[in-house]
């Protein structure tokens, strides 16, 4: 699980940059999906929606910043292509080709998560 106090102060400075690229309207709309997602709503279908309307490489930078928040080193340009799925020596390994895929735009946040858990 993810534990936002364990961000450091350049993760955090990276997200607050991050997210001045959006326009008003998709914060506000972002605001409304968090809230009502904590208020027990399914928003699975808006968020989606939303996903879509953030600018290119929003999510990717985004994996990124989290990913080196939870010490994952990814390269800013390039992700690491998944491993073949012979070289899966164990569990961990399965969660990292998970989380690079994200990463490198192959899968949907939402999709790793059902993987995930």
């Amino acid at each position: 699980m993810f534990d936002p106090s364990k961000l450091t102060p350049q993760a955090i400075q990276e997200i607050s940059e991050l997210m001045s690229a959006l326009t008003p309207a998709q914060m506000m709309k972002m605001q409304t999906l968090m809230h009502n997602q904590m208020g027990g709503f399914d928003v699975s279908k808006d968020v989606m929606e939303f996903e879509q309307s953030l600018p290119p490489s929003f999510r990717e930078k985004m994996a990124r910043i989290m990913y080196m928040a939870n010490g994952i080193e990814v390269p800013a340009k390039a992700a690491p292509s998944p491993a073949p799925v012979s070289e899966l020596n164990n569990e961990t390994d399965a969660r990292l080709v998970i989380l690079r895929s994200v990463a490198a735009g192959l899968m949907s946040p939402e999709e790793a998560m059902k993987v995930l858990f």
